[in-house]
């Protein structure tokens, strides 16, 4: 269904349903600022417009633009859906599967559950993505001793492409989605929590090289934050090379093929992570300055020892030196789930509808920060899922 603007009465209500105004600058010699400009937007109201249950944004929004100019903002849970339409603010569902992994008990295929994560395309045809893929250890028997989700959880990140224009998602090579990132060690069994490399950004394009993020979990020789990625084949997943804090050198190995590599020399350098300690969601190019914007959610202690909770910003010119973030919005996340609050907020991204690349990669004067708002019941999370948009000034 068409964007259609949730009735809040004026800026004093919209404070009042936990959403505020702030800011962010680039640094000295290159200011920009972040600003929101109206209320916030429902995109997609899963209470009205899912497909089925499961239908869902569990993951940031990406747009890309097909060779027909239609407008694919893709909605990703493991079951991924999109939405089409004309131009960005008149999107509709669309019922088919897009793409789903097999869930296979096979912990080699790399082929359990997948979210889209990230994508990119030059001509609307041959559309590449990034995929955020949980291998479930605890649904394979003597897998996982811990024997539940989270402990025997490994995170991946797989390569999909579309040859169709977004229609139907598969593998880049062979029958199951080849690695562009995991760790090492095989699948660990020795921790609480979930490990491995997650949620891909979406993919921009610099000088010839195609750079991402993926999140880390900290083990072992794996620091956790933000790793940067880069390749300038998206047709080769194993061409894919991760920063090491000096250069991009470290590549990614498959524990279950082959002789195994000594896994601390395949593990990633996180970028910044003094500034941006949690999961970034989405990254865009500013057409006026050439920075590159960051958004994600964060809770952050201020000089005065008062803690903000919300989305924030980060901008660099380089993709490594980042400027200290600073408060776009204030919003009650996910995973603080604060009680007796009713909504809360995660997964953001920046899409600018007027950019001027396929994959939506750019952003200029203005554009819209879109998130994820969960309905909480009972202070707990539900199926109802809507996704959201704000309208940001950026200069």
């Amino acid at each position: 269904m068409a964007v259609q603007a949730r009735s809040l009465i004026g800026l004093a209500a919209f404070v009042a349903a936990s959403l505020v105004w702030g800011a962010v600058r680039a640094g000295e010699g290159s200011p920009l600022r972040i600003v929101p400009t109206g209320d916030v937007e429902t995109v997609f109201d899963w209470s009205r417009d899912a497909c089925v249950r499961t239908n869902v944004p569990d993951a940031p929004a990406r747009a890309f633009k097909d060779s027909q100019g239609t407008v694919n903002l893709i909605i990703s849970h493991n079951d991924n859906r999109l939405m089409a339409g004309p131009a960005l603010g008149a999107v509709k569902p669309r019922c088919g599967v897009i793409y789903e992994g097999r869930e296979s008990k096979r912990l080699s295929d790399f082929d359990d559950l997948s979210w889209i994560g990230g994508v990119h395309t030059r001509d609307g045809r041959t559309v590449y993505a990034l995929a955020h893929t949980e291998l479930r250890g605890d649904r394979t028997p003597g897998q996982c001793p811990a024997g539940r989700y989270s402990p025997c959880l490994l995170n991946t990140v797989t390569a999909l492409v579309s040859r169709d224009g977004g229609r139907l998602f598969e593998p880049i090579k062979g029958d199951r989605p080849p690695v562009v990132a995991t760790l090492g060690y095989g699948f660990p069994t020795d921790r609480s929590a979930r490990v491995g490399y997650s949620n891909p950004t979406n993919i921009i394009e610099r000088d010839g090289w195609y750079y991402a993020f993926i999140f880390a979990d900290a083990y072992r020789g794996q620091k956790r934050g933000n790793c940067l990625v880069r390749t300038q084949d998206l047709g080769d997943p194993a061409s894919w090379r991760a920063w090491d804090g000096r250069a991009f050198t470290v590549s990614f190995t498959d524990p279950f093929q082959g002789e195994r590599q000594p896994p601390l020399e395949h593990v990633c350098e996180p970028v910044a992570p003094h500034l941006i300690g949690r999961m970034i969601g989405g990254i865009a190019t500013h057409r006026g300055t050439g920075a590159v914007i960051a958004v994600f959610g964060d809770r952050r202690r201020s000089p005065d020892g008062s803690v903000t909770e919300g989305m924030f910003a980060s901008v660099s010119r380089d993709l490594v030196t980042w400027s200290p973030p600073a408060l776009v919005m204030e919003a009650r996340l996910l995973w603080s789930r604060p009680c007796p609050a009713s909504t809360s907020y995660f997964y953001p991204s920046i899409i600018d509808p007027d950019a001027r690349t396929p994959s939506f990669e750019d952003v200029g004067d203005s554009g819209y920060l879109y998130m994820t708002r969960y309905q909480l019941r009972d202070c707990k999370v539900t199926w109802d899922r809507d996704l959201v948009r704000v309208p940001v000034a950026v200069r």
